[in-house]
């Protein structure tokens, strides 16, 4: 990790509470007085440009890095700086970005849509200008070009803390290459963007400037595994005035050359925490004053200001509403666990979650409560002052999910937590609960919660970390019994049972459909060689209890017409059969994060027609990570013409970290050629 006191930091959406605004809007007061706001104008004309297209760059040689890439960066350039709008007289951070990229396949063309997120500060939005974008393509030595008109170029209102300016070049062929330029403005002067030296297609040059005020000063960290090129500073005299007075900035420029693709892999954490990327964050600002103003915070200073914070702990302390609220029959309860989880289910089912995040009550949890819905703070937070009122210690925990970046260790940033969970105190143990999932039970979360760490915040005490894990292990069980019919089919019943995250994705899949019948239609679709009738579901709404399926199915084997002398390969495990390795890079550079520990189970019983006889069969296999981490066995017998075979997968970690990677690529590559191996099987009617 590169560690120096310079400049910029990720922008992450997330929901502002009303006394951060004030606290935003008072700190850019401050310092626009204090430095008297007269910046003097950067023209655009010193930012980024692209070299002019050269033929060249259509035969642009990448092989060194990856000879197959469906498209490869040429060059990225991107300009960030602090500057002054005169118009609106605030400080605005003023981001130039510029990109050409060779589209090598037609598996490249998704490179020529932009999608590009612009976030709501306080009031304001930030603004898209001089997006700028061409297609260039070489016919008979020409190059010919494109332009992306305005008309094609569109917003979208993603949330309401989200737009989304969108656009997709024209004319994009195999062999095109791209440029695009745009510069964004933002409000918000206390994260510059983060800079994404890798992405999911090679770079042969990514450079990164950021001018920064002499009177700003920033940490920055360079992320994942790749190191940096070159790093260049320089004194920019005179680049705006303070209060009459010339002051100076520093220019500091971040490069890389032959970048490769970062490869994302199943079960991983979200790539924002391996991408090799260069992030700021603001440390201090000194006044003309001389005086310093630090925005590094201590948790305990963050501690206090949530806590006192109306969309925060003042919505945690509205206990007498719950008191009113909760049924007697709930507060009556003498069982603390029991009450707990009566309480948990009871805003599960009151609050219905409207699938926005946030750490921030957006509506109340009174008006949350009466209108029967709200966003997770919403519902977390009304769980949270509903315990309290029945006397039981509950505890926010705040949370960034799987998709957005794990929170900084080190000190407190609080735009790094878009999310609150709940920590429930029972017998001297935390208990996690989530209650926006109305099938998920008291104690377990959801997978996008399991990010590592929350922080729990505590009333009376230091905040302090907490890990998020699921303690119910994840796990689907498949049992068949039946029989092999001459007419080569198998005939039998199948139960498929499922519990932890395996059953609430099961059973928000099933729920997806109107009909029990139009998922039982579906299924079978999906299902090759395999046809499902009579279809039973066990418990699909209550989440204390295992999910069952059960369906009497009749299974293709592909062998038409049993006859006397002929041979017949047979594999029993003819339903979700392991056969694709979800882990196949040479080096894995990040962990496998499951979500939980994982279990997989096949039994499966056949009953074999008179003057059946086995010919050949798989081996027995046991196989042991280091450790016992993971176990796959594979066990098979013969008794009384009924085939019996068993296969057990067990994952007994959550987090596999690097070293272990090849151990578990290898446990299932062997996994997978054991599930290739048939039954030969012989008929005689003799």
């Amino acid at each position: 990790m590169l560690n120096k006191k310079l400049l910029v930091c990720p922008i992450n959406n997330f929901y502002l509470s009303s006394s951060l605004l004030t606290f935003v809007r008072t700190r850019m007061r401050i310092i626009l007085l204090l430095l008297g706001v007269l910046f003097s104008h950067f023209s655009f004309g010193q930012f980024v440009e692209l070299d002019p297209i050269r033929h060249s760059d259509f035969s642009v040689d990448y092989s060194q890095l990856d000879s197959n890439a469906r498209a490869v960066v040429i060059s990225e350039l991107g300009k960030t700086t602090i500057d002054l709008v005169e118009a609106e007289r605030s400080i605005r951070v003023l981001h130039r970005y510029a990109i050409r990229i060779k589209i090598n396949k037609q598996e490249g063309y998704d490179k020529a849509n932009f999608s590009l997120p612009l976030y709501k500060y306080g009031g304001d939005f930030e603004t898209i200008e001089d997006i700028k974008a061409k297609t260039y393509n070489l016919t008979e030595n020409k190059i010919n070009i494109s332009e992306l008109k305005s008309k094609d170029i569109y917003t979208e209102n993603k949330t309401p803390f989200v737009k989304l300016s969108k656009f997709t070049l024209p004319d994009v062929r195999e062999g095109s290459v791209i440029d695009i330029e745009y510069t964004i403005i933002s409000p918000n002067i206390f994260n510059y963007r983060s800079w994404e030296f890798q992405s999911d297609i090679p770079k042969l040059k990514s450079t990164y400037t950021a001018i920064i005020p002499g009177l700003y000063k920033y940490n920055v960290t360079l992320r994942g595994a790749l190191k940096l090129e070159d790093v260049k500073s320089r004194i920019i005299r005179d680049c705006f005035r303070v209060a009459g007075a010339k002051a100076d900035c520093s220019e500091l420029t971040y490069s890389m050359k032959n970048i490769p693709a970062f490869e994302e892999e199943d079960y991983m954490l979200s790539a924002q925490n391996y991408i090799s990327a260069i992030n700021f964050e603001m440390e201090e600002a000194q006044h003309l004053n001389g005086s310093k103003q630090t925005f590094t915070k201590k948790w305990s200073d963050v501690d206090r200001e949530l806590m006192t914070e109306k969309d925060f702990g003042g919505q945690i302390k509205k206990t007498k509403f719950f008191i009113g609220a909760l049924p007697d029959s709930i507060l009556s309860q003498t069982n603390t666990y029991l009450k707990a989880k009566l309480i948990y289910s009871h805003i599960q089912e009151r609050i219905k979650w409207n699938d926005m995040y946030g750490k921030y009550s957006q509506l109340g949890v009174e008006e949350s409560y009466e209108r029967r819905s709200g966003n997770v703070a919403d519902v977390n937070l009304s769980l949270i002052a509903a315990l309290n009122a029945a006397n039981i210690e509950a505890y926010p925990i705040l949370v960034s999910t799987r998709e957005n970046s794990l929170p900084n260790p080190l000190h407190p940033v609080l735009t790094d937590f878009n999310y609150v969970i709940v920590g429930v105190k029972i017998d001297n143990a935390i208990i996690l609960a989530d209650a926006s999932e109305n099938l998920l039970a008291f104690g377990e979360l959801p997978l996008r919660c399991i990010n590592e760490r929350g922080r729990i915040i505590y009333s009376r005490k230091s905040s302090e970390w907490i890990p998020l894990e699921n303690k119910t292990k994840s796990l689907t069980a498949y049992s068949f019994s039946g029989k092999l019919e001459l007419s080569g089919k198998l005939v039998g019943s199948l139960t498929i049972t499922y519990n932890g995250l395996d059953a609430l994705r099961k059973r928000k899949e099933i729920l997806m459909y109107p009909s029990l019948e139009e998922y039982e239609e579906k299924l079978d679709e999906r299902m090759t060689n395999i046809s499902l009738a009579n279809t039973e579901i066990n418990n699909l709404e209550n989440p204390y209890l295992l999910l069952s399926e059960k369906f009497d199915v009749v299974v293709d084997i592909g062998a038409p017409d049993i006859r006397s002398n002929s041979l017949i390969n047979l594999n029993p495990i003819f339903i979700d059969r392991i056969a694709r390795n979800p882990f196949n890079l040479d080096e894995r550079t990040y962990p496998v994060d499951l979500g939980s520990q994982r279990e997989e189970r096949h039994q499966i019983s056949i009953l074999l027609p008179e003057g059946i006889s086995v010919q050949t069969s798989p081996k027995s296999a046991n196989l042991t990570l280091p450790d016992g981490a993971a176990r796959y066995v594979y066990k098979n017998s013969i008794d009384d013409n009924v085939l019996m075979v068993q296969q057990h997968l067990s994952l007994n970690k959550a987090i596999y970290n690097t070293d272990e990677y090849f151990f578990l690529k290898e446990l299932f590559s062997r996994a997978i050629q054991q599930l290739k191996v048939d039954y030969i099987l012989k008929y005689s009617n003799d």
